[in-house]
């Protein structure tokens, strides 16, 4: 497990509000700006490299999407302005445990 960072920066922004051993804040913050940025550079570049690799599947899967919400969207259209949507909201209300009535009803 990695020690916390919060002493280290909060004893480099003491010494640097006073004045104090700035070539060492500098050092301290320095390193821990690289200590932070590597990670995040590896994870941008190896994930940059996979959604290269997966570009076309995850065009596809777009593309699937879209028809799936369209369709949902039209028939959830269909539901309300035939009024049906109240019947199965009925239902759903019948059919349904108390806790989950009562989590989505916020009582």
């Amino acid at each position: 497990m990695e020690p916390c960072v919060g002493p280290t920066l909060g004893a480099a922004s003491l010494l640097a509000s006073q004045g104090k051993e700035l070539g060492m804040v500098t050092l301290a913050m320095g390193l821990f700006g690289i200590g932070a940025a590597l990670p995040l550079l590896l994870i941008g570049t190896i994930g940059r490299q996979t959604l290269v690799r997966m570009r076309g599947r995850i065009g596809g899967a777009s593309a699937l999407g879209k028809r799936l919400l369209g369709v949902g969207l039209l028939l959830t259209g269909l539901l309300v302005l035939s009024g049906l949507d109240k019947q199965l909201e009925a239902f759903a209300l019948a059919h349904s445990p108390q806790w989950l009535i009562d989590l989505t009803t916020g009582i």
